[in-house]
């Protein structure tokens, strides 16, 4: 970035011929102002943000522009017989067939543009501001296509540049804005979470877990400790807004767990319940807050005291709940005799975030655009997450690890909520 800078006073120092070709220059100055328009849509981009991702990859897109202004000018300048501008870059023959094959990927680039801003207008929050990202990502792409759409069409050779991403050094690295601290809990009993005050902290299990060092967010419990077979992140979350102090029924919860890597999510109940052997599962009828219930199938536990998702299902399930207040669960055993729950998932989201990020993944729903995106931006960071191609494989795990362990975030390797915070995203 820094160099394209320091490109544009020297592309009007230097000497430069351009081969004798037909055009004119109404047809360069119509080009000239399209250049502009962009140029001011950038300006505005950039007023908008103080930093983070947006704002660099909108003023990397107006350097690119600002070097095409400045090349056009030069190119009108010299059609209408002016004095010459001088620039040291090549000169090439023009290609009107590979200019007419720019434009077809032009107007792709285009649609791709089109289809993210309509995107970011649907979206709001974390989601918003990657696809808001994801306009300005595909809107440099446009202005580099346009680079190479005025060299095939009049044979105007541009400067090579070094990418961003290329220079050393810990300086250029970026940090985003800091997340505000949790809040302190301030009720009469000191582990009460004083964001949730309606939850009933005087249960026996949030006692317990206090005494055992747990954290506890709403009807959350949130224990953490090391897997004893690899010493990976272990986190156990626990909802007990279905606790019953007096009841010989045994103990009906919901659980999202990490262990060695597995995500998990279970509805536990204290009686032994019959399955379907032949599946080794169990109808579950779910209602996620006032949408419609769905009906599907959990896998049987072990010890028949309940069922569960497992793995990417798990994972799933919970990016649906996130931003819930209330699950309710109906299972049905082989005999017909069903157990209901509604869960009150008030505090949920630590939960949630402490489970995927032991077993290193994101609760956002991230599309391949989402992370060609974010791996631009570590690029651009300093961190080599290879070329962006939205697959979120062990480059860019490694990548984000790097960055997390800079600023003092865990080190999960997924492009978690906080993670992306930091980076810039949201402005």
């Amino acid at each position: 970035m820094r160099f394209l800078k320091t490109m544009i006073p020297f592309v009007a120092a230097m000497q430069m011929s351009f081969p004798a070709i037909a055009q004119s220059s109404d047809e360069l100055r119509s080009e000239l102002d399209l250049v502009l328009e962009q140029v001011e849509q950038a300006n505005s981009v950039i007023s908008r943000y103080d930093g983070g991702l947006i704002r660099a990859l909108a003023e990397t897109r107006k350097e690119a522009l600002l070097l095409s202004e400045a090349v056009l000018r030069n190119r009108i300048l010299a059609e209408e017989g002016g004095e010459p501008v001088e620039i040291t870059i090549p000169a090439v023959q023009p290609d009107e067939a590979k200019a007419t094959q720019i434009l077809g990927e032009i107007a792709n680039a285009q649609r791709r543009v089109d289809d993210a801003e309509r995107e970011a207008g649907q979206a709001g929050g974390l989601i918003q501001a990657v696809a808001l990202s994801r306009v300005e990502t595909e809107k440099l792409t446009l202005a580099q296509l346009q680079m190479a759409y005025f060299q095939a069409k009049y044979g105007i050779a541009f400067p090579a540049v070094t990418a961003a991403s290329q220079q050393d050094g810990t300086a250029n690295r970026m940090s985003g804005s800091e997340i505000a601290p949790i809040a302190e809990a301030t009720d009469a009993l000191p582990w009460a979470d004083s964001r949730f005050p309606n939850v009933d902290y005087s249960i026996q299990p949030f006692e317990q877990a206090h005494i055992d060092g747990e954290k506890i967010s709403g009807w959350w419990t949130i224990a953490t400790e090391r897997a004893a077979v690899d010493d990976s992140p272990k986190v156990t979350a626990i909802n007990y807004s279905q606790f019953k102090p007096n009841s010989y029924a045994g103990v009906t919860a919901l659980l999202a767990r990490c262990n060695e890597g597995d995500t998990a999510l279970i509805f536990l109940q204290d009686d032994y319940l019959l399955s379907d052997f032949r599946r080794n599962s169990f109808d579950i009828t779910y209602r996620i807050d006032d949408q419609p219930a769905q009906q599907t199938r959990w896998s049987s536990l072990t010890n028949s005291k309940g069922a569960g998702l497992f793995g990417r299902e798990a994972q799933q399930f919970i990016r649906q709940i996130y931003d819930a207040d209330q699950l309710f669960i109906r299972l049905v055993e082989k005999n017909g005799q069903r157990h209901d729950a509604t869960f009150d998932l008030s505090g949920g989201r630590d939960a949630y975030e402490d489970v995927a990020s032991a077993c290193g993944w994101t609760t956002l729903s991230l599309t391949p655009d989402d992370y060609r995106a974010i791996q631009t931006l570590l690029n651009a960071g300093g961190f080599d997450a290879g070329t962006p191609d939205g697959q979120w494989g062990p480059g860019s795990q490694r990548a984000m690890r790097e960055f997390q362990a800079s600023i003092g975030l865990p080190e999960s390797g997924a492009p978690d909520r906080d993670t992306l915070g930091k980076l810039g995203f949201g402005g």
